[in-house]
């Protein structure tokens, strides 16, 4: 008997065949993440997340002064659970496209040689620490973004689960900061509510969404009206946009919930519209936290 996927990967997975449908260019990227999601899902009902104790007055003292909810290096991680997820999806992926099949297979067998220590690997992502990183890719020749991607894969599925059990302590009144208040990580994407536009960043960690700002860099904190724009394609229509800013030259995508009609997943909007991605850094822009255009940028 086969069985069941959960509702909420079965939404994902019918969002981005419509996607592949639209967009066939973007099949194999797509796929990729089809693979990527598939295995975060078999792991999510293992995952225990510790009781967190809440003192509300600390709670609003930590909302008022600018700091998240959760101190990542407090964090407790199923190390073998992560470690195995890892595995897998290297597996996996040297099924895959011979690019992305052959940087996997590379990381897999640095794994496996101890060149690379994935516990030490997943404290150091935790920590933020991109040295590490940069220090390891170096060392070993790994595709840097790759390596980075799987780790954070690898633990993703456990900043979920800390965010749901926090996201109720949030005061979306108040936070208004470029950083997210459950983990204190960098916004992925953002999105204008149907609700007079209110925009949201979605954190890149742990996925939670709080209010922010409409004219205001996340990335410096910018608030000049003159050097904060944005611009979409006519193909895509107003739903799609991307926010670009002229201090830090930074950018981040934006969909427009008010101007979408249907099914919408941003995470897989976000991977459909890779072309924006590919106008902002012709213009001279980077993104805020790296997207899926570095798999495209490996097919090249």
């Amino acid at each position: 008997m086969k069985k069941k996927r959960p509702q909420e990967l079965d939404r994902i997975i019918k969002r981005i065949n419509v996607i592949e449908e639209k967009r066939p260019g973007y099949k194999d990227i797509l796929d990729f993440f089809k693979y990527i999601i598939r295995e975060q899902s078999k792991i999510k009902p293992l995952i225990k997340v510790e009781q967190i104790d809440i003192n509300e007055e600390t709670v609003k003292t930590q909302m008022k002064e600018g700091f998240p909810l959760m101190d990542k290096k407090e964090m407790k991680l199923d190390i073998d659970l992560a470690t195995n997820l890892f595995k897998k999806m290297c597996s996996g992926l040297q099924r895959k496209d011979v690019s992305i099949a052959s940087e996997a297979k590379k990381i897999s067998l640095a794994v496996r040689k101890k060149e690379i220590d994935l516990e030490e690997l997943f404290r150091r992502v935790l920590d933020g620490d991109k040295g590490y990183i940069d220090f390891i890719a170096n060392k070993t020749g790994l595709h840097k973004w790759l390596l980075t991607f799987l780790a954070e894969s690898s633990i993703k599925p456990v900043f979920e689960a800390y965010a749901e059990n926090l996201k109720g302590y949030v005061d979306q009144q108040s936070w208004y900061r470029g950083y997210c208040p459950v983990c204190g990580s960098q916004p992925e994407r953002g999105e204008l509510r149907i609700d007079a536009g209110e925009r949201f960043l979605e954190c890149s960690s742990c996925s939670f969404k709080w209010r922010f700002k409409r004219v205001v860099c996340p990335f410096c904190g910018n608030d000049k009206s003159e050097k904060l724009r944005f611009f979409n394609t006519e193909g895509d229509g107003k739903a799609y946009r991307v926010d670009v800013c002229e201090e830090c030259k930074k950018y981040i995508k934006t969909i427009d919930l008010r101007e979408v009609q249907g099914e919408v997943i941003p995470l897989v909007e976000d991977m459909g519209t890779l072309h924006l991605d590919m106008i902002a850094e012709k213009e001279g822009y980077t993104r805020g936290v790296p997207g899926f255009l570095e798999v495209q940028k490996m097919e090249a």
